[in-house]
């Protein structure tokens, strides 16, 4: 492998969403090859967001971050065809529900912790890995105002309490990373409009 691409190279979960494609843009914008990672956007759409980013170097994955393995072998064949990865980043998610959280189902809960939770864990720590096996980079997890102000903390079923297991994964990672040149970030956002709050009305 061609150790002068790690610093090229950046991953992004959901990368074809709101927030997501953003991401990839500015990271795009600073040199860097992205590798977008989506699951349920039509490829229309994949190819549009993928051919609106600075550059020419760029790639989409389709992949499931509920599934552990289906990770593994994305991250495996993005540094087959694009290089070293150097920046992770995990924004991937589901669309908050506007209830409470004793008015939520326990199915609604499993919906959110599936790809906060379960999918947070897969993508994270199969990129952990990769990068303390370079003994380099970044790894970066989209979480949300509430879990670091309580003043911003709202009722939205189970996206809060998902979004803070998230927020544990990364203190862990960050400790356990500790010397091996892996940095980890926590990126705590507030209210955007538009993505997933495009159906609250502007007014």
């Amino acid at each position: 492998m061609n150790n002068t691409n790690y610093t090229r190279v950046a991953v992004v979960s959901g990368g074809t969403g709101y927030l997501g494609s953003a991401i990839a843009r500015a990271l795009a914008e600073q040199g860097m090859s992205v590798a977008l990672l989506y699951n349920t956007t039509l490829p229309e759409e994949v190819r549009a967001i993928r051919a609106s980013l600075p550059g020419n170097s760029h790639n989409a994955y389709r992949c499931d971050v509920s599934n552990g393995e289906e990770v593994q072998k994305t991250i495996e064949l993005v540094e087959k065809e694009m290089g070293g990865v150097f920046a992770c980043v995990h924004s991937a998610g589901t669309s908050p529900q506007r209830k409470t959280l004793l008015n939520s189902s326990s199915r609604e809960i499993e919906e959110a912790f599936t790809v906060h939770g379960i999918g947070g864990f897969n993508f994270l720590s199969v990129c952990a890995k990769t990068l303390q096996a370079h003994k380099r980079g970044v790894l970066i997890g989209i979480t949300t105002a509430g879990v670091v102000l309580p003043e911003a903390t709202h009722s939205l079923g189970g996206y809060i309490p998902a979004k803070y297991a998230l927020q544990g994964m990364l203190t862990m990672l960050k400790e356990e990373l500790r010397g091996s040149h892996v940095r980890v970030y926590s990126v705590a956002p507030g209210f955007m409009e538009g993505g997933m709050n495009k159906d609250i009305p502007k007014a």
